[in-house]
């Protein structure tokens, strides 16, 4: 009964003060004191040389059977541990509620034999375990089945742990305690989990102390890690050499793999989820598809476009985002400009109304100055308005004298000579601009305007079904995992499509690459969201803080945008370049001034023969002579 009460005492200190480390007076006193002192020892130089990570804790466990008192060596092993009097040493004795947040890195397990170690194990929790943390298992039962054990624990995925049993030789009477670990990822021995013995406790001391517990995760000595995929392209392509050939893996984020296994010195096995739901959804049971996988550790991380969202925060562990990009909405192009519209489109529809009226009030002016007889003035025009016609097109009018009568022509000829000139040079610019061959879709509200509706994935709707602007009801259709987006972004290319396709930035710009010289699509510049992809592991898994450090250098050193660099394309719409070099004007550019042209050139002969028809027909008729008349009288 005090003994309980002793550490109940014990827990509401470090769960209410875990910093300060904790001491208590032995509440069982055991029959031997050399026992006591021997005991008292075993625990603490383990402790004192590798549990020292600031603002870490020790969380002590105890399993025997169906409870958790300890028995007489067990709480010779607690008091010892809690007698060696740190000031850095925390100790917790159940687990810290999850509003703390703080799973333990340190523990020690206390149990009786193998079935107390498995009760233990299956009560583990990753909000209150780290599972890549050190861990220290001491079983009373002499000599377990230690294979049982090891198998039990790499089921768990408990790299960096030491089993210590008490052993008794045949030619020795006194019984002395051995370390055991294992290691999966042994030279030649990948899989394997045969224990081995790592030190052993002789004279108040452990042997090899130092070395207990390696960073396996540093070296895999070329063993296997089962990598679970699917085809997305850019970020994980498959391509198969035939129904038997080989198959090969590239990609953006294979890229980051390729270079993880040779740092780390491991061999990439891929297995590929295909069907209809192949990134399936994450949820606390029965998760489907790739997440599944993941989520039962079936695999030892996943990769392929998988966002980071909600659900697989809460039932997988996500690594730092190896690519940082967004959703975007691909646009179809403009309608292609007629060569007319090529000629009208420099100037707005605002700009052309008021040339025109301003050229039909000069003419006004002209006519009424030049072309009635009510003044007088020294020279006269012929056909005022044709002059105008003249000049505006900026042909010559004859000579031109400097005074009011002529200032009209001086006004008309600055104003003309403006507008020309802006006019060539709206018309070179609007001739080499590619952007505006996109639609005017860049928002949401643009789309909703434009009555558009939206396609997108199964998976990519969780981000937009409660957006106000989009929502399940303007969704037309819900890509299938295994559907050809490809061809559905060439259908978006053609003229008349209804829809926008709702896609990471990466794929659209790997269509582009691949398919853009067939049909060619856009990218809204404001309708898109933040989409961050990031490696999956397993709760329980080792290989996520070693995995992140390392892809987080990769964008310091800027390789991941040049891995992905080969695998995408944006030069038809982005601007690569704030002042790009002058492009030659090809024949669809001009096209339409030559059609205009040779068009004038063609009414001009028509109606220059019409003037020769009309001139022969007037001469002929002024030629006959006129018929006498008769009169009787003669």
């Amino acid at each position: 009964m005090g003994s309980a009460i002793i550490i109940a005492i014990m827990h509401l200190l470090v769960l209410s003060v875990p910093e300060v480390a904790a001491h208590l007076l032995n509440a069982k006193p055991s029959g031997n004191p050399a026992t006591v002192t021997q005991q008292a020892s075993l625990l603490t130089p383990i402790v004192q040389t590798h549990y020292r990570l600031p603002e870490g804790f020790v969380a002590v466990r105890v399993q025997n059977g169906g409870h958790s008192n300890p028995s007489h060596q067990q709480q010779d092993l607690i008091d010892g541990l809690m007698r060696t009097g740190h000031d850095w040493l925390a100790v917790s004795f159940d687990d810290l509620p999850a509003a703390e947040r703080r799973p333990a890195y340190y523990g020690v397990f206390l149990v009786a034999d193998y079935r107390s170690l498995c009760t233990l194990l299956d009560g583990m929790t990753p909000g209150a375990y780290q599972f890549d943390g050190l861990y220290t298992i001491v079983i009373e039962q002499r000599r377990p089945k230690l294979h049982d054990v090891m198998e039990r624990l790499w089921s768990y995925r408990l790299l960096n742990v030491v089993v210590i049993v008490s052993e008794k030789r045949a030619n020795e009477d006194e019984e002395r305690y051995v370390a055991y670990t294992y290691d999966p990822y042994r030279e030649h021995r990948c899989g394997s989990v045969e224990p081995y013995a790592v030190g052993q406790y002789a004279n108040g001391t452990w042997t090899e102390l130092v070395r207990w517990y390696a960073k396996r995760t540093d070296n895999f000595n070329g063993c296997p890690l089962v990598i679970g995929t699917i085809h997305i392209i850019p970020c994980s392509i498959i391509e198969r050499d035939g129904p038997g050939g080989s198959t090969t893996h590239k990609g953006i984020e294979v890229s980051q793999v390729d270079d993880l296994s040779r740092r780390f010195n491991f061999t990439p096995e891929y297995r590929i989820s295909n069907g209809s739901t192949r990134w399936g959804f994450a949820r606390a049971v029965n998760s489907t598809g790739l997440m599944g996988w993941i989520q039962r550790g079936e695999v030892d991380f996943g990769l392929g476009s998988i966002g980071i969202s909600l659900s697989r925060v809460q039932h997988l562990r996500p690594g730092i985002a190896s690519r940082f990009g967004q959703l975007a909405m691909a646009i179809p192009p403009k309608r292609p400009d007629s060569s007319v519209e090529k000629l009208i489109k420099p100037f707005s529809r605002q700009t052309w109304l008021c040339v025109v009226l301003g050229l039909a009030g000069i003419s006004t002016l002209a006519w009424a100055l030049f072309g009635i007889g009510w003044r007088l003035v020294a020279d006269r025009l012929r056909h005022p308005c044709y002059t105008v016609w003249v000049l505006t097109m900026g042909g010559p009018c004859g000579a031109l004298r400097m005074d009011s009568t002529r200032l009209f022509v001086v006004s008309l000829v600055l104003n003309m000579l403006v507008v020309r000139t802006l006019y060539h040079a709206a018309m070179f610019e609007r001739l080499q601009a590619s952007a505006s061959l996109a639609s005017e879709l860049d928002t949401l509200e643009q789309i909703n305007r434009a009555g558009k509706t939206y396609i997108m994935h199964k998976t990519i709707t969780l981000f937009f079904n409660d957006n106000p602007l989009v929502g399940p009801r303007r969704i037309r259709r819900t890509l299938h995992d295994n559907e050809n987006w490809e061809e559905l972004l060439y259908q978006l290319s053609q003229p008349g499509s209804d829809f926008v396709v709702t896609l990471p930035l990466d794929c659209i710009k790997y269509y582009v690459q691949q398919y853009g010289n067939r049909g060619l699509v856009y990218v809204g510049k404001h309708n898109g969201i933040t989409y961050n992809t990031a490696f999956f592991y397993p709760q329980t898994t080792a290989l996520q803080a070693p995995f992140s450090a390392r892809v987080l250098a990769y964008h310091s050193a800027g390789l991941v945008d040049q891995w992905a660099r080969a695998f995408e394309d944006g030069r038809y719409w982005s601007n690569a370049k704030a002042d790009p070099e002058p492009a030659s004007l090809a024949w669809s550019h001009l096209s339409g001034a030559f059609y205009l042209c040779g068009t004038m050139h063609l009414l001009a002969v028509c109606v220059f023969v019409a003037e020769l028809g009309w001139a022969r027909k007037w001469r002929k008729a002024s030629e006959q002579p006129t018929p006498r008349q008769y009169h009787p009288a003669h």
